[in-house]
């Protein structure tokens, strides 16, 4: 075998692994988040810490008031 002919092989080989993950990252991508998804979980995750922390503090208030 020459030189050219493994090249060549080599070559189509790794176009074939390329165009495998290309169809990969196409077939996955509708799935992956986007920017705007993962600012909107942000800010839920921001505002369940505080709605969480209130309710805390007004149930230690309660307790410890009386």
């Amino acid at each position: 075998m020459s030189s050219a002919e493994n090249t060549t092989r080599q070559y189509t080989s790794i176009l074939e692994r390329l165009s495998k993950v290309e169809t990969a990252m196409e077939t996955e991508r509708p799935h992956l988040a986007s920017k705007a998804d993962l600012e909107r979980h942000t800010r839920l995750i921001v505002m369940w810490m505080i709605a969480t922390q209130l309710a805390l503090a007004g149930f230690l208030y309660t307790v410890l008031g009386n």
